[in-house]
């Protein structure tokens, strides 16, 4: 469907509802499960509360439980455990990290953290993950294919929406002090409260390693490079009456990375430009902050928004002690929604609607200043639609659009359609269809330093994507397991060539199988499992880099009878992935990298209500393996820890 010949809003609505109800007749033969995972309530599919049950596109949530279970400390290293996604980090901790959701590339996943978009105006809109501690998380929302009709440019490969706990009771707080492998220690804390009327949270880490080198080891590199971050968040909120809250969310962070280059090195037996070992360093500062407000009106069946967010990065890179460059991204960006909810009957059936309204608009600012400087603004609005409806709350469907209006590039529209119902009591099917955009960033336009110049005539990158899945569930052992088909063209993907960007001249295309597990066969015993096959082609027959065929992991956690001592293990695996080399004129080629598997366990014991013992061992059976090419990984590595609770 071309935007050109898109069918009207209106239109579409009046044929979806009959024919679901039609739909709804011959099929409503049963009452839909209603497991608690189930039931988990999202954000990201639709922009408003709903049970992921109700949700047409493939998602997953990892609750807090989940992370706290397997003793989480970034959030990139619990995304390994998601479907569908791919990580990759360019060595030690604090080392640049890529996360990719169903071969799309990085910088075409919306990263949210409580409503604010983090993604890294100077880093070609892409999020680095290397920073994000996962600091009182109360869920990860992993949001995958086309969502551009919603989520607007950022969002064409998925979403990532990660959510803070809300303070809540009397004044309670918590310490935490750990400290192992690699001269590695962390210290957090958190203190919160919270009622009917206010809430509050206030949360802080550090940490500090020595780190491993990020160039591998085993091409002769051995110096060590470290790594400290410091991260405060907040989060609060006050109910001014019956109608109308408030809310305020701050988070900063200081970052100090200690790095390799990577350069040709002449004269060397090996001159190919590579990761090697230097006196190198950067240091990150990020502000975001976000103040919103909430109307809900007529019994909640009108609720409206408004937020506005600032976000602010500022990175400055060292050699041998001196100031290299220096990039600086901000964005200002303005938010309203409405949602309408009301009631129909329609061939006895009970039907639910939902309409809801979004406008926005956003000023980027880019600077960087090294080999050259750079400093350009950019601006864009967009207003997006979307209709939901409830049949007898077992069929669920929606239909959204979308109107992008850009300051650089070429107006455009979007769409999603998303469709999901119970077959029977144990069987629910789903599937969505969805067009995606992703503009190029001032960073990949303007560039950067002397060896990534960027690109004026790069054209956005636009998607085809669609997905097919049917998720069976086991009351017995409260779970379900769901296969997930989905496909992706992509056109004008964006790709480095030597010192540049390129789009490439032929479609991409991307497709594969997500399969994902989750069982609870006791209350004291849970498993997770996932696995994804992705078949890529860059259009010129090649694989596309960093997205291996085969990704799969397994997790699982216990607790003892005593229901003090808890042991939870993972294993993560990756198969085989193509990355880039380059040879002596910076010329790229691919090489195949080895599959490798991580072992990780974790083991807490509970005092008392106030005193909690735990422990982790990472990659146990000292797996060597590289992530990106030339670049190092951790071996076997352990941390203990206590965490001393309290309240007032």
């Amino acid at each position: 469907m071309t935007p050109n010949k898109q069918t009207t809003l209106s239109s579409a609505f009046k044929v979806l509802i009959p024919s679901l109800t039609l739909c709804s007749q011959s099929l409503l033969a049963s009452e839909p499960a209603e497991t608690e995972h189930a039931m988990e309530i999202v954000v990201s599919a639709s922009k408003v509360e709903m049970s992921r049950a109700a949700t047409g596109s493939a998602m997953t949530v990892l609750d807090s439980e989940y992370l706290e279970q397997n003793q989480v400390r970034t959030v990139s290293d619990a995304l390994r455990d998601v479907p569908g996604v791919a990580v990759s980090r360019n060595g030690a901790a604090g080392s640049f990290t890529q996360v990719r959701i169903r071969g799309a590339e990085a910088n075409q996943t919306l990263v949210l953290i409580d409503g604010i978009e983090v993604n890294d105006v100077a880093n070609g809109s892409e999020y680095n993950f290397a920073h994000l501690m996962s600091l009182e998380i109360e869920r990860i929302e992993v949001l995958r294919g086309a969502q551009s009709a919603l989520w607007g440019s950022d969002a064409m490969g998925g979403v990532i929406n990660i959510i803070t706990k809300k303070g809540n009771g009397p004044l309670n707080g918590k310490v935490s002090f750990e400290a192992g492998s690699y001269g590695t220690h962390q210290e957090s804390f958190n203190l919160n409260s919270g009622s009917d009327i206010y809430h509050y949270s206030l949360s802080g880490s550090l940490v500090h390693t020595d780190g491993i080198s990020d160039a591998n080891e085993k091409d002769g590199n051995h110096e060590e490079d470290g790594y400290r971050n410091g991260t405060l968040s907040f989060r609060g909120g006050v109910q001014a009456n019956d109608n109308l809250s408030f809310e305020l969310n701050l988070r900063h962070t200081e970052a100090d990375s200690d790095s390799d280059s990577f350069t040709s090195v002449p004269g060397s037996a090996d001159p190919r430009p590579r990761a090697v070992d230097a006196d190198q360093n950067d240091e990150v500062r990020q502000k975001f902050a976000r103040l919103s407000s909430n109307l809900s009106l007529f019994d909640d069946q009108w609720q409206q928004s408004f937020g506005v967010s600032n976000s602010d990065s500022n990175r400055e890179s060292f050699k041998e002690g001196t100031l290299s460059s220096k990039n600086k991204g901000k964005r200002r960006k303005y938010e309203y929604q409405s949602d309408v909810y009301f009631e129909s009957d329609a061939a006895s059936s009970n039907v639910d609607h939902r309409i809801t309204f979004a406008a926005e608009r956003e000023e980027e600012s880019f600077y960087t200043k090294g080999w050259s400087t750079i400093d350009r603004e950019m601006d864009a609005s967009g207003f997006a639609l979307e209709y939901g409806v409830s049949l007898n709350d077992q069929w669920f469907a929606t239909l959204a659009g979308r109107r992008d209006l850009n300051s650089e590039f070429q107006n455009d529209n979007t769409y999603r359609f998303t469709l999901a119902g119970w077959l029977s009591s144990d069987l629910r099917i789903h599937a969505s269809k969805g067009t995606g955009i992703k503009n190029p960033g001032l960073y990949q336009l303007y560039g950067s330093s002397e060896t990534y110049k960027g690109n004026e005539n790069l054209k956005p990158e636009k998607n085809v994507t669609w997905d097919l899945g049917t998720e069976y569930h086991f009351d017995a052992v409260d779970g379900y397991i769901d296969v997930t088909y989905f496909h992706s063209d992509v056109r004008n993907m964006i790709t480095g060539a030597g010192q540049t960007s390129i789009n490439l001249p032929s479609d991409s295309k991307i497709k594969g199988v997500e399969v994902s597990a989750t069982l609870n066969p006791a209350y004291n015993f849970r498993i997770d499992a996932g696995y994804t096959y992705t078949d890529s082609d860059n259009g010129d027959g090649k694989e596309l880099v960093r997205r291996a065929k085969h990704i799969a992991s397994l997790n699982s956690s216990y607790l003892f009878p005593n229901d003090k001592t808890r042991i939870t293990g993972g294993v993560q695996y990756n198969g085989q992935q193509d990355d880039l080399i380059f040879d002596e004129n910076w010329n790229t080629s691919q090489k195949t990298l080895s599959e490798f598997a991580l072992l990780n366990l974790a083991l807490s014991h509970t005092l008392n209500d106030q005193v909690e013992f735990f422990c982790r061992v990472e990659n146990l059976l000292d797996e060597e393996y590289e992530e990106v090419a030339t670049y190092g990984t951790k071996g076997i590595n352990a941390m203990v820890g206590v965490t001393l609770r309290g309240s007032l």
